[in-house]
């Protein structure tokens, strides 16, 4: 009796959908830990918008609202050239603890820390990141 054997092909269907499963996950934690578009470190717009972006440590803050800096405290170095520091804002009587990042080093996207006296406007942006304009 003849057995008839045919060559069995090789099924590389779960090793696609693996490969692919991978492409994805690396893509997504790309966008997860690149920083945005716009660079939220603090560096200016392309605009020459003097603007800051960080959140308020001290009370709850929604909308928007204009104050005056009273101090720039607690600059310290962090990750990849930037300093954190907490600004203290008076806006309108209540006092507002504004935590963020920028690059202080005096490349084009060197930017000087808020100074008391600094007018600036705060506002509250839909990802709920706060972004404070300085002038």
């Amino acid at each position: 009796m003849k057995q008839n054997r045919r060559a069995k092909k090789k099924d590389h269907s779960g090793l696609l959908g693996i490969v692919i499963l991978v492409l994805v996950f690396v893509g997504i934690a790309s966008l997860v830990t690149s920083p945005p578009s716009g660079s939220r470190t603090g560096a200016k717009p392309a605009l020459g918008e003097d603007a800051f972006y960080g959140s308020i440590t001290n009370v709850p803050f929604k909308g928007q609202t204009d104050g005056v800096v009273k101090a720039d405290t607690n600059c310290k170095p962090v990750e990849n050239g930037l300093t954190n520091c907490i600004a203290i804002i008076d806006a309108g009587g209540t006092e507002l603890h504004f935590d963020y990042k920028h690059r202080m080093d005096m490349s084009s996207e060197g930017q000087a820390c808020l100074a008391s006296g600094d007018d600036v406007t705060i506002m509250l942006l839909s990802d709920g990141t706060v972004k404070v304009v300085r002038g």
